[in-house]
């Protein structure tokens, strides 16, 4: 019901909320062999030559036929918009062509999404089940590294039973607030078998929230600069500005008082101008702290303080 009340909400809100949204995988310009930049996938347990590599998370165009599936235009791949969308089969359980009834875990994992926003949330749009068969599909965070393990935060499942209409595409909710301030990825689980599972197909993956990282100016300085941060001390929210001069690439880090990184605020390319980054101290403790801007031809640390 909370789900539902959610999707509710994010229809109600739409109009407002769109120009929140930072980014998009919409898979179009990307074949069969990729993935957007930052993502793969992987099987767990790993398998080093499984007999049909394109049934785990794979960008196909629509219209065409897939591993394991019955080869008809009606179980064609589909996509929400656009030409293309990844999909995963049921043959990802299928682990030696003699036996197959083994259970396998495909898992397609995103990007690092650095600073989560306190209002951040992402959507997506995602179908599965057949008239003869279930599917699922779980969701998870991770707020450490890429591998399976690191996933520990479940956001939810979920399910399409047998009899659900085939390529019948819904939007997905996932609210991501609790994360404020840390740097996540996040994991689609597909587990499949002999006796269950069919096809899950996914589609238009955007985040969306107040991006810590704004131009605010038009004009482009003189130097590169560094500001200190105001306020200062500061609980829980604190802004950043530097100045940049020239196109280059930018780093924002926050470290300890022992030297330890403690978030990536930002690291991307950026044209000369005024920025300004807000940085989130809701999950860290009292103390000092040390913020470094690096970019291809200045770098500067400055001092800041949490009191909480």
């Amino acid at each position: 019901m909370k789900k539902y009340i959610y999707i509710f909400l994010f229809v109600l809100l739409l109009p407002v909320l769109s120009n929140a949204q930072y980014y998009t995988a919409d898979f179009e310009g990307l074949d069969s062999n990729s993935l957007p930049a930052g993502w793969y996938k992987t099987l767990n347990p790993p398998v080093a030559n499984p007999p049909y590599p394109y049934a785990n998370w794979t960008i196909r165009d629509s219209g065409l036929c897939m591993p394991n599936i019955s080869c008809s235009p009606i179980r064609h791949s589909r996509c929400y918009q656009g030409l293309k969308a990844v999909n995963v089969t049921w043959g990802t359980s299928i682990i030696n062509d003699t036996l197959a009834n083994d259970n396998c875990d495909a898992w397609l994992i995103t990007k690092k999404f650095n600073n989560i926003p306190g209002d951040g949330y992402f959507t997506f749009y995602a179908c599965g089940g057949s008239p003869s068969w279930c599917d699922s599909l779980q969701v998870w965070v991770s707020t450490t590294d890429s591998t399976i393990a690191s996933f520990t935060n479940y956001l939810g499942t979920i399910i399409w039973p047998a009899g659900s209409v085939y390529g019948a595409f819904s939007m997905n909710f996932y609210d991501l607030s609790s994360f404020a301030g840390q740097n996540i990825r996040i994991a689609f689980r597909y587990v499949s078998s002999n006796s269950d599972g069919y096809v899950v197909m996914l589609d238009y993956f955007q985040m969306f929230g107040t991006v810590g990282i704004n131009q605010i100016g038009t004009n482009v300085p003189s130097k590169f600069a560094l500001q200190q941060n105001y306020p200062n001390p500061f609980n829980p929210t604190t802004k950043i500005k530097f100045d940049i001069a020239k196109s280059t690439q930018v780093k924002l880090e926050v470290f300890n008082n022992l030297g330890q990184l403690v978030q990536t605020l930002f690291n991307e390319y950026k044209p000369a101008g005024y920025y300004e980054a807000d940085f989130t101290a809701k999950n860290i403790p009292s103390g000092i702290y040390y913020y470094r801007l690096t970019t291809d031809y200045f770098t500067d640390i400055k001092k800041m303080v949490v009191v909480k």
